[in-house]
């Protein structure tokens, strides 16, 4: 392999290592917008903790939410609220049935 070539390919693996460096890093909270902040307020202490696919899967959350109308928010708020509530077991056996009606519904 001629040596332009190696150097090539050493520059690219270098600049897609520093990519992938930088995209662990996740999402800074200032980077969010402010009715991002609003709807994750309850995770801002702990956002760093969170892995950068958590954090997306939070942000893009956020997003949705931010897209409903004043009553779909307070629908969504209630269930939250009535969620909280249930011991971890009611919690567990919500989150099974989930995942029977999601892989029924695939099919």
């Amino acid at each position: 392999m001629n040596p332009v070539t190696v150097i090539r390919i050493l520059l690219l693996a270098l600049l897609l290592g520093s990519h992938a460096a930088l995209a662990d890093k996740g999402i800074p909270w200032n980077s969010l917008n402010k009715g991002e902040q609003s709807a994750l307020k309850q995770y801002r202490g702990n956002w760093s903790s969170y892995t950068p696919s958590e954090q997306k899967k939070l942000q893009k959350g956020a997003r949705k939410y931010l897209q409903l109308s004043p009553r779909e928010r307070q629908a969504v708020e209630r269930k939250h609220n009535q969620f909280e509530k249930m011991s971890p077991r009611e919690r567990k056996q919500l989150h099974e049935k989930y995942r029977r009606q999601k892989k029924t519904n695939r099919h």
